[in-house]
């Protein structure tokens, strides 16, 4: 008997938030209320008001909540992430984010393709390296932190004729 309350119950609160609001004002909500009058443990179901979206519910707790068009300056930008990986193969490179922050950048070089490859970070429009990779076989990776300023740089796979078909990528940093 008590599972066949709790299911009338959850059937009840299923209706009643499925159902339209002018539906549920009616005679649905009638009939579901003299049912629901009837027994002693009854379920309400309380329609909350519009969520805040996630940019508003994450408030920065130094400051106080400030009010929509108040005229203050947006929030400052987010920090960029340190990290981006390089994914390689005949004959791409493939970038997990276009943009990183300026400082210490953690680059990841994998090699998802069938042919050793290596990689090289160097100021764009130069083959200055700054960084240099290993060769390093399929299926596996290798991690080197890289002292990176703000601008343009060029990945590139230094071995013989990958460059030229295609293995190079430009990465932002800010």
């Amino acid at each position: 008997m008590r599972r066949a309350t709790l299911a009338f119950v959850a059937l009840l609160a299923l209706a009643a938030l499925t159902l339209p609001a002018a539906a549920s004002s009616g005679k649905h909500a009638r009939k579901a209320a003299n049912r629901c009058a009837k027994h002693t443990r009854c379920a309400q179901v309380h329609r909350l008001g519009t969520r805040p979206s996630h940019t508003e519910r994450l408030l920065d707790l130094g400051q106080p909540p400030q009010e929509p068009g108040s005229g203050d300056p947006p929030p400052s930008d987010p920090v960029l992430a340190g990290f981006v990986s390089v994914g390689a193969k005949e004959f791409a490179l493939t970038l997990s984010r276009p943009l990183v922050g300026k400082g210490s950048v953690r680059v990841e070089l994998r090699n998802i393709g069938e042919d050793p490859h290596n990689l090289v970070v160097s100021p764009e429009g130069t083959h200055t390296p700054l960084a240099s990779f290993s060769t390093i076989d399929p299926g596996t990776y290798e991690r080197k932190t890289v002292a990176l300023d703000p601008g343009r740089y060029q990945l590139w796979c230094s071995l013989e004729g990958h460059e030229a078909k295609g293995m190079s990528v430009t990465l932002r940093v800010q």
